[in-house]
C-alpha cells in the first residue's frame, strides 16, 4: 500500500545499543525480498477485489470464491510490513536532527500526491462528467472524511460501509493514523523499553477489539477503527525491534519472547472461541498478522535467501510491489468505471462461452492488467518525481 521501497534500505542491522541515540552497527541495505512480500500482498488483495462476483452455484465456483476471498487478508500483510519497515526507518532516524519533520515530509511525499490526485478524479472530476450517473455518489456526499483521512472514523461511528467504491480507503486512514502516533513513541521511549511498549500496545489493541466485539453489534468498527487494527502494525514493529536488539548471546531469549507472544495470541483466540459467542472470533483474526510476521521473519533468515527468498526476489512479485500503492488505490474504482462501458461483461462472456466461471476469470485477468497499467502510468507520471524530493529530507 503506502510503504515506500526506499525505506527498506535501513531495516537490517545486527545490533542496536540500548542507548536511544546510537546504533551499534551502521550497516544497512536494501532487501529485495520485501518488495516481493509487498507484491504478494497486492496480488492477494487485487484477486479478491475482482473475484467477488464469481458465481458460486457450482462446486468449482464456490471453491474459487472461497479461496480468492482469503485475499482480503492481504491488507493485514500490508499492515505488518508497514509496521516493520516504518519502525526500522524511525529507529535509524532517532538520533538525527529534525527527525519528526523529515519523517513526516518523506511520508507525505510518498502518500499524499497520489492520494489527493486520485480523490480529485473520483469525487470532483468524474461527478462533473457523469452528472446523475456518478458511480462515486456515496463518496462524493461524504468527501470531507476522505480528504481528512477520517474515512474509517465515519464508518465506525455509522456502523456501515458507506463510501461505496472508495470503502477501501479506510486502510489508508489507519496507516496514516499510525504514522502520526508511532514516531512519537519511538523517538521518546528508550530503545531498551521499545519491545515491551510495542508488546503492551499489541495486547491492549487486541483486548480492546475483543471487548468491543463482545459489547457491540457494530461489526464495521471492529474491522476498520484504527486502534483496533494497530495490532498488525505493532506485530511488524515487534519483529524489527527483535531483529535490531538481537545478538548471538541472546537469540534464545528472542526465541522465547516470540514463543510467548504466539502463545498469548493462541490462548486468547482459543479461550474466546471456546467460552464465548462467535463475536469473540475477532481474537482469532490476529492469527493472520502473526502468520505474516512469521513469513517475513523466515524470508529474512540467511538460509531462506536461497529457497523461499528466491520466490520473493522474482521480478513479477517485485514489480507488483513497486506499483502496489497505485494498484490498491485504483483497483476498486475501476470496477464501476469499466461497468459503464457498453456491454462490458458480454465481451468476457464471448471468451468463456457457456462457462460463466471462465468469463469471470477473463474479467479478473483483464482488470488485473488494467490496474497494473494504470499504476505503471501513475508511477512514471507522478509518484517517482515526488519521491525524488525525499533527498531534501534525510532520515539517517
Amino acid at each position: 500500500m503506502t510503504v515506500s521501497t526506499s525505506n527498506q534500505r535501513r531495516i537490517e542491522r545486527e545490533g542496536m545499543s540500548s542507548s536511544p541515540t546510537k546504533p551499534t552497527n551502521a550497516t544497512s541495505k536494501h532487501i529485495p525480498e520485501l518488495d516481493g512480500v509487498r507484491g504478494l500482498a497486492i496480488l492477494l488483495v487485487t484477486l479478491y477485489r475482482f473475484s467477488r462476483d464469481i458465481p458460486i452455484d457450482t462446486r468449482l465456483g464456490g471453491l474459487l470464491h472461497d479461496a480468492l476471498t482469503l485475499g482480503s487478508r492481504g491488507v493485514e500483510l500490508f499492515f505488518v510490513l508497514s509496521g516493520f519497515l516504518i519502525t526500522g526507518v524511525l529507529l535509524d532516524a532517532k538520533s538525527t536532527t529534525n527527525r519528526y519533520r523529515n519523517f513526516l515530509a518523506r511520508r507525505s511525499l510518498r502518500i499524499f500526491p497520489l492520494y489527493f490526485v486520485a480523490l480529485t478524479i473520483f469525487v470532483v472530476i468524474i461527478p462533473i462528467l457523469t452528472g446523475r450517473d456518478n458511480p462515486f455518489e456515496q463518496a462524493t456526499d461524504k468527501q470531507f472524511y476522505l480528504w481528512t483521512y477520517l474515512t474509517n472514523v465515519h464508518m465506525s461511528l455509522a456502523g456501515q460501509w458507506n463510501f461505496g467504491r472508495l470503502d477501501h480507503f479506510w486502510s489508508l486512514a489507519v496507516e496514516e493514523h499510525f504514522y502520526l502516533i508511532w514516531p512519537t513513541i519511538i523517538f521518546t521511549v528508550p530503545n531498551r523499553w521499545l519491545l515491551r511498549v510495542a508488546t503492551i500496545g499489541f495486547v491492549v489493541c487486541l483486548s480492546s477489539r475483543i471487548a468491543f466485539a463482545a459489547m457491540s453489534q457494530n461489526d464495521v468498527a471492529t474491522d476498520v477503527f484504527s486502534f483496533f487494527r494497530f495490532d498488525a502494525m505493532l506485530i511488524g514493529a515487534m519483529l524489527i525491534i527483535h531483529q535490531r536488539t538481537r545478538s548471538d548471546g541472546n537469540d534464545r531469549t528472542v526465541g522465547i519472547n516470540r514463543l510467548r507472544i504466539g502463545l498469548v495470541v493462541t490462548a486468547l483466540a482459543t479461550l474466546a472461541i471456546a467460552l464465548f459467542n462467535r463475536r469473540f472470533l475477532t481474537a482469532a483474526e490476529t492469527a493472520f498478522p502473526v502468520t505474516f510476521a512469521l513469513l517475513i521473519a523466515v524470508v529474512l533468515r540467511p538460509e531462506s535467501r536461497m529457497n523461499l527468498g528466491r520466490l520473493f526476489r522474482s521480478s513479477l512479485l517485485r514489480s507488483l510491489g513497486k506499483y502496489s500503492y497505485a494498484m490498491y488505490v485504483f483497483q476498486s474504482p475501476l470496477i464501476p468505471l469499466v461497468a459503464m462501458l457498453p456491454s462490458s461483461m458480454s465481451v468476457f462472456e464471448r471468451f468463456g462461452g457457456d462457462d460463466s466461471i471462465i468469463a469471470h476469470l477473463c474479467y479478473i485477468a483483464f482488470m488485473f492488467l488494467l490496474t497494473y497499467g494504470i499504476a505503471l502510468l501513475s508511477w512514471h507520471i507522478l509518484e517517482k518525481h515526488c519521491l525524488q524530493l525525499k533527498r531534501h529530507f534525510k532520515v539517517a
